[in-house]
Order: structure tokens, then C-alpha cells, then sequence
């Protein structure tokens, strides 16, 4: 039997509003921590298992510190096959290996298809949270002002070689359409026990997968390393994750999945803050679209599915 969803549920609230600006945050944050411990000299799949291992003990040693009850044994097995495969393993591991091979701009214009790719399998998969013709048009605006966003970027070096694109694409793919099969399998909000679940058979598989991979990694333990996993277990994973799975339960993997739209605006104030990186009018004209993109798409709120679907 399905979870009943919770009251408001498909439509954003101020605690709503407030887990989409915090996943934005350090979501977007965590592109310089994953890109300076490459630089360190990291190998791209034990970097990402490394981290998606030490998650996991966090978010189990948070529900035994908070006597979080243990999930049922099929709610913790749907969360590991598809949140550990899907959402974590498949799109950490390709984002990584991609970003060898591309820029940083090019895969934030594909990470701004990730609403798209969620609205098209959810459309197939979850007819009661389809969107009007405001939410799509919304979509649209967001994908356009990302695009606009990052095309300094994109105009200003090569995007790299063509497996770049390509697994960096194949990483939305699977977190568009991981998220869209937890919504409908995964049995209602995922706890701190099915978090952790998900991260532990995320790192099994790319740890795995490193091992039977004929080229050479590495994970130097040295100090940039260390902090850039710190930053990015204790941030990016246990607060970004948290919050996400919490917003994707309240308003569902399409509207949650906003957040791919807001990254990279979170990447332009942390470039301007930390850097000194000027905003340009290409910038300013993005940032402006992305807004009133996701303001639509805020507005809609959900529809009764229809009668055939329920």
C-alpha cells in the first residue's frame, strides 16, 4: 500500500523553500571540493567511494545517536538497490569520471537537464505529479536561463573530449530517473537508516568497480584530500542528501529536482565571494530567467491524477 502523502504535499511551503536554498548551497559548493581533491591527485571512483563510505557511517551513527527505529527490511532494500545504484552510485560515479574529460561549465548546462529528464520519466511513471502548462513553461525558463548562466564559459575554452559529455549526461539520466522510481517504490520519506543504506551500497559499487578497472587509482591521504572529503561528507552528503530526500518526499522528484537549476547560481556567488570573479550581463540575464523559471514552477500545484492512473 502507498504512503499517503503528507498534507500540502506537491506544493512548496517556507520550510520547502528553505531545504531547496540549503541543497543549492552546498550542492553547488561541492563542485569545488570534488574538483580540488582530483587536483590533489585523487582517482576519480575511489575519491567518490571514499566519501559515499564515510556518509554512510554518518548518517548511521546520527540514527543510533537519535534511536531512529530500524525501517522495514523491504523499505531499506528499495532504498539500497535504487538510491545506491541510481541517485548516489550511478551519478556520483559517472559525474566524477566524467569531469576528467569536460569543463566545469559545460557540466553545469547538462545538469540543468536533470528537471527535464524528471518531468519526462515522471510524466510516464507519476501521473499525479505531471505539470500544467505554467510548471512546464517555468521548466523551460529555467533551462534557458541555466544555459545562459554558464555560456561565458562554455564560449570562452573547449568543453573538452566527447566522453565528457557523455558520461556526465548518463549521470542525470540516472539521477532523474533514480529519483523517480524511489517516489514510486520507496514507500514513503527516506530515514536516516535508509540514507546511510544508500551511500554504503553506492561506495560498495564504485569501490567495486575501481577495483576491476584496468587503469591505475589513488587516494593520497594528504591534507587537501582529507579537508575536501571532510567538506564534502559533512556538507554536500549529510546535509545536501538530508535535505533533498526530505524535499523530494514533501513535493515530489520534479519540483524537488530544482535544485539543478539553482547550483549553478550558487557557483556564481561563491566565485564572486571567494574569488573576486566579476557577474557579467550574460550572468545577470541567467540569473533573472532561472528565478522567474522556478517561480512558475513554485505556483503550480499539484493535480488530481487522472482516473485511469490512480
Amino acid at each position: 500500500m502507498a504512503t499517503p502523502e503528507p498534507s500540502g504535499g506537491l506544493s512548496f511551503r517556507r520550510e520547502d523553500l528553505g531545504l531547496l536554498a540549503l541543497v543549492a548551497l552546498v550542492w553547488g559548493s561541492a563542485y569545488i571540493f570534488i574538483k580540488q581533491g582530483l587536483v590533489y591527485g585523487a582517482s576519480p571512483l575511489l575519491f567518490a567511494g571514499a566519501r559515499y563510505g564515510l556518509s554512510a557511517l554518518a548518517f548511521f551513527a546520527l540514527a543510533a545517536a537519535q534511536g531512529v527505529a530500524w525501517p522495514q527490511r523491504r523499505a531499506a532494500g528499495v532504498s539500497a538497490l535504487i538510491g545506491g545504484t541510481l541517485i548516489i552510485g550511478g551519478y556520483g560515479g559517472l559525474l566524477y569520471w566524467g569531469e576528467q574529460y569536460t569543463t566545469g561549465g559545460y557540466a553545469a548546462v547538462l545538469a540543468s537537464t536533470a528537471p527535464i529528464l524528471t518531468v519526462a520519466i515522471a510524466f510516464v511513471l507519476l501521473p499525479n505529479e505531471r505539470l500544467g502548462a505554467r510548471g512546464l513553461a517555468g521548466m523551460a525558463l529555467g533551462l534557458l536561463g541555466a544555459v545562459i548562466l554558464v555560456a561565458p564559459q562554455l564560449f570562452g575554452s573547449a568543453v573538452g573530449t566527447w566522453p565528457g559529455p557523455l558520461y556526465v549526461g548518463g549521470a542525470y539520466v540516472a539521477a532523474a530517473l533514480g529519483t523517480v522510481l524511489l517516489r514510486r517504490y520507496g514507500g514513503g520519506a527516506q530515514g536516516l537508516w535508509q540514507i546511510g543504506a544508500q551511500f554504503g551500497a553506492s561506495a560498495v559499487l564504485l569501490l567495486a568497480v575501481a577495483a576491476v578497472l584496468p587503469v591505475p587509482e589513488s587516494l593520497p591521504l594528504s591534507e587537501g584530500v582529507v579537508l575536501c572529503l571532510v567538506a564534502l561528507v559533512g556538507l554536500s552528503s549529510v546535509l545536501g542528501y538530508f535535505g533533498y530526500f526530505r524535499l523530494h518526499h514533501r513535493v515530489g522528484p520534479v519540483r524537488a529536482n530544482l535544485v539543478a537549476y539553482l547550483a549553478p547560481i550558487t557557483g556564481l556567488f561563491v566565485g564572486s565571494g571567494l574569488f573576486g570573479e566579476p557577474f557579467t550581463l550574460y550572468e545577470l540575464a541567467g540569473f533573472a530567467i532561472v528565478l522567474v523559471g522556478v517561480t512558475l514552477v513554485l505556483l503550480e500545484r499539484a493535480r488530481p491524477a487522472p482516473a485511469a492512473a490512480r
